[in-house]
């Protein structure tokens, strides 16, 4: 229902794709070019725990590494390793990463939850859960646009037009800001403050009041509510309201976490740069 939340999203090679070993080797060699080896351990390090795979698949993970090694190998030839914008991106790469396992390193056995707290988020949500919606929204840049809008919208001004003038939702707008699909419950994972303000409607035609979310500050409105074709249970989607809550939990002790990092850094940032 929900993505676990991370603070940074960054993709990175494994380290040991750039290993350039010197010492001796300590592991069994699946794999060498020049000076350079990959061993079954770090093979396996590569790969969670949790995950089976077979030999065919393990053989690609060798000969990636291998195509990794020779062009990295290459590029030290070339010195691009110390070309200055290279040089920045790899400087950005490692900051993320060890930002990041830093941050996991801190959540690890944070956010548990109990059966009480899972059955009780569902009997709370029951109606939502055996629900799908269908909405529209406008999107805006600043929470100032989106509350002028807001005032129109009390005053009675017509949702579509006012979608179609001022939304930055380029894909909706030109729709009346209309989504093209009903919605179930858990399916908006990417915005759970949007997913939650749009079932919190009551009323079809109905509109939320701002909601901020990564994209910007939307107004959502309800067009219709229907239930599902089968009745959803607890035994359902207990895993995911588990996961998701944990993710809620999680995010709390990140965010007091990061303010406290905050409160004792020398901070210094120019909003009014970016105009």
């Amino acid at each position: 229902m929900k993505k676990t939340l991370f603070l940074f999203l960054v993709t990175i090679i494994p380290l040991a794709f750039f290993s350039c070993k010197e010492k001796p080797v300590q592991g069994t060699v699946v794999a060498r070019v020049n000076k350079s080896v990959f061993t079954l351990e770090e093979l396996n390090e590569q790969i969670p725990p949790f995950i089976t795979v077979p030999v065919d698949k393990k053989e690609g993970f060798i000969d990636e590494w291998i195509n990794t090694q020779v062009v990295y190998e290459a590029a030290i030839k070339k010195g691009l390793d110390q070309d200055e914008p290279v040089k920045k991106k790899l400087d950005l790469v490692i900051k993320q990463y060890l930002a990041n396992e830093l941050l996991q390193k801190r959540l690890e056995g944070e956010g548990d939850v109990s059966e009480f707290e899972v059955k009780e988020y569902f009997t709370e949500h029951e109606r939502d859960f055996n629900s799908q919606i269908k909405i529209a929204h406008i999107l805006l840049s600043t929470e100032e646009e989106a509350n002028k809008i807001l005032e129109k919208l009390k005053s009675r001004e017509d949702f579509i037009t006012l979608a179609r003038t001022f939304s930055q939702d380029t894909i909706t707008a030109t729709n009346g800001g209309l989504l093209p699909r009903y919605f179930r419950y858990g399916e908006m994972f990417e915005t759970p403050e949007f997913e939650d303000a749009a079932f919190a409607i009551q009323k079809i035609s109905g509109y939320s009041n701002v909601i901020q979310t990564d994209f910007g500050y939307h107004i959502i409105k309800l067009i219709d509510r229907k239930p599902t074709k089968e009745k959803v249970t607890l035994a359902d989607v207990s895993i995911n309201v588990r996961q998701y809550l944990m993710t809620l939990n999680q995010k709390k002790v990140m965010d007091e976490w990061l303010d406290s990092l905050k409160a004792t850094a020398d901070i210094e940032k120019h909003y009014e740069l970016l105009k």
